[in-house]
């Protein structure tokens, strides 16, 4: 009898065993129904997905305009860099909606007319800011008429030689930040408050 219960007790423990080994290996085994099938695109779908690109970039460059705004392209004083950009882009972005109009469109012309924005569009969105400059700029501007309006003198209204350089300095440190191309949105508003701040000095030492 003890025998008999030892042995169904042997019996139970291998059952459990391979219910579990089961268990395990249902776990890690690979079922073809499970398997994910990647089901390719259509040319629709290749073709709705470019046309809605190619749509977004031609109204952001027909739209763009120089300034410190974020989006704007980089302000400079010779506008002809922005014009070549921006007629070189927006040549390969019509060209590109010429071939979306084709009646016999392939997903391969799709695809050619894709690679041909990748280096006019490189060039074009690279030189637009990342981040708002305008509110950095307004304050430069403002604190540049200041420095202007106050000459050096010990006269009212005249402001000391080393009072107009530190201000002066804090101007060319702020134009630093707002002329940068990696500068963050958090930087603009370091760089306003510091120049703030030097403005307020200046504004103390302008002789009463």
């Amino acid at each position: 009898m003890i025998n008999l219960q030892h042995t169904m007790k042997g019996i139970k423990k291998i059952f459990m065993l391979f219910s579990l080994l089961g268990i395990i290996i249902g776990n890690n085994s690979c079922s073809t129904d499970e398997e994910t099938v990647i089901v390719p695109k259509t040319l629709e779908q290749y073709k709705q997905e470019f046309s809605q690109f190619v749509s977004m970039e031609k109204e952001k460059v027909q739209n763009c305009k120089m300034g410190y705004n974020k989006g704007d392209f980089k302000y400079s004083s010779d506008s002809t860099n922005f014009n070549t950009l921006r007629v070189n882009y927006l040549d390969v972005l019509l060209a590109a909606e010429a071939v979306l109009a084709k009646p016999d469109l392939t997903i391969a012309d799709i695809v050619n007319a894709n690679k041909t924005l990748a280096d006019p569009g490189k060039q074009f969105n690279s030189n637009l800011w990342i981040s708002d400059r305008r509110p950095l700029n307004d304050a430069i501007v403002v604190a540049q008429e200041l420095l202007t309006a106050t000459p050096e003198g010990t006269e009212p209204g005249q402001a000391p030689a080393e009072a107009r350089t530190a201000f002066s300095d804090a101007i060319t440190a702020a134009k630093k930040v707002r002329d940068s191309s990696y500068t963050i949105e958090r930087q603009v508003q370091e760089a306003i408050q510091k120049l703030e701040e030097a403005k307020s000095i200046f504004l103390a030492s302008i002789i009463k």
